[in-house]
């Protein structure tokens, strides 16, 4: 049995939430779900199939180092490892806020994004920019999204059925 692991930060909320869901509709598969905190670059290797779920709340100082800036030290200590991701899918989800942040909306899915790439990834689970009323957003990539895209401050009803539907994109693209 194919094995997928979801990784996201921050803590609590809407991001380690809805990482809970999407491991609940894989119904089937053997799911882990680890908050960056706990986990190591080794541990992204035990896996067949990666999902990262992050938000854009404190996204202006991601490339920063600090003790506290997860992503940072997951990506820097998968950089000073070489880790090559090329036999790996992965799949990304964001959460942002479009009305109040219209001009830069789930803009840190790109950075994650930018950074597997730059690792050799396959990056699957491209969702569609339907639905969103925002201004600007790096994460678009022609008319989609990188990856799911959430608004949970301003659209809380579509977390099940977006990550419904996204899933079963996964379950087809992961193979």
């Amino acid at each position: 049995m194919k094995k997928i692991g979801i990784f996201y930060w921050p803590l609590k909320g809407n991001v380690e939430r809805t990482a809970e869901v999407i491991a609940k509709k894989f119904e089937g598969y053997s799911v882990e779900v680890f908050s960056l905190d706990k986990v190591v670059a080794e541990d992204l290797f035990k896996f067949d199939y990666l999902i990262f779920g992050n938000s854009t709340v404190g996204a202006s100082h991601w490339e920063d180092a600090t003790d506290d800036n997860k992503w940072y030290l997951m990506f820097h200590d998968v950089e000073q490892k070489n880790m090559d991701f090329k036999d790996k899918k992965i799949a990304l989800y964001s959460l942002g806020d479009q009305v109040n942040y219209p001009h830069n909306f789930v803009d840190s899915l790109q950075l994650i994004y930018s950074h597997f790439k730059g690792m050799n990834a396959s990056i699957v689970g491209r969702w569609p920019n339907e639905g969103y009323d925002f201004k600007e957003s790096l994460a678009l990539d022609g008319n989609e999204f990188v990856g799911l895209v959430l608004d949970l401050d301003n659209q809380e009803e579509t977390l099940e059925s977006y990550t419904t539907r996204w899933v079963e994109m996964l379950k087809k693209e992961f193979v």
